[in-house]
């Protein structure tokens, strides 16, 4: 069964090296990488082509993460198309676990695994502490698999595989949204919405992002447009009014969360809700 992995990427070279290390390296016998560059201006065209000679090397003017996917599914010869980021590192066994998903699992069509901090982050930084929390209760990342319907945890496209056909039936990703967000639950939504189940199974893939307040603040902000424009394309387009009111939630949850979580992770996820409202204000301004 080929696999077809699809990375785009922007102006991130350096993480990007890494990812591809670790895809040549993969133990699965029957794959190819496709890289999509969304008109990086830091040398990422150099740095594939000269390091990653067997990396099929595509670029498109700067149109977001959703419509390189797109392109790098449609330039795909596998059967499984297989997606990651250009800030992750895939264990060696990455694809074959995945493929091993749709040999027990016949009925699914896609198979995916979780996003996971490096256990080095973990001791001393309240961001990289964050992420594993949100990993774990809000994306429901477990040691068990999962074989279901939009609750099963797999779908980010950090950590996904589909089979080529449900992409083709369904239209491949949404070029609407511009951003790294949304899109993959957008994409997992409609297939689910076919009566197609989907497989999350316990693989792993190490997140590489720097976790500085800055990159944690642009991420926020970025999941608020995508969330928010989620929501817009499925009929709901929450008002001023409306995301004004989550803010103010989740400002009062700050207290109850302090004796949950502790003062340090709880002032990082009100901060992070309030990028996230911001995010959304952004996106609505932008479609609006």
């Amino acid at each position: 069964m080929r696999v077809s992995v699809v990375i785009p990427t922007f102006n991130r070279s350096g993480t990007l090296r890494q990812t591809l290390a670790g895809l040549i390296a993969q133990d699965y016998p029957d794959y190819e990488i496709i890289v999509v560059d969304d008109g990086s201006t830091d040398g990422t065209d150099d740095m594939v082509m000269r390091e990653f000679p067997s990396v099929r090397y595509l670029r498109q003017p700067n149109r977001g993460p959703a419509a390189a996917r797109n392109v790098g599914i449609r330039m795909s010869s596998g059967v499984i198309v297989a997606f990651t980021d250009d800030d992750c590192l895939p264990p060696s066994d990455w694809l074959t676990r995945l493929v091993d998903g749709y040999t027990r699992y016949p009925e699914a069509v896609g198979v995916g695994g979780y996003l996971e901090t490096p256990a080095e982050m973990l001791k001393h930084n309240v961001l990289a502490r964050y992420e594993r929390y949100v990993t774990r209760e809000q994306y429901k990342a477990r040691d068990e698999e999962v074989l279901g319907g939009f609750e099963c945890p797999a779908g980010g496209t950090c950590n996904m595989s589909y089979r080529k056909s449900v992409l083709t039936e369904v239209g491949g990703f949404d070029e609407g949204f511009r951003y790294a967000a949304g899109e993959d639950a957008d994409l997992k939504w409609r297939i689910v919405q076919q009566g197609y189940r989907l497989l999350y199974t316990p693989v792993r893939m190490v997140h590489l992002r720097p976790y500085t307040w800055q990159a944690f603040r642009k991420q926020q902000i970025i999941h608020g447009r995508g969330a928010w424009y989620f929501e817009h394309k499925h009929g709901h387009s929450p008002g001023w009014g409306r995301i004004a009111l989550r803010a103010i939630k989740r400002g009062m949850s700050f207290i109850p969360d302090v004796w949950r979580m502790g003062a340090a992770l709880a002032f990082v996820k009100m901060m992070g809700g309030w990028y996230d409202c911001w995010g959304q204000w952004q996106e609505m301004g932008r479609v609006k």
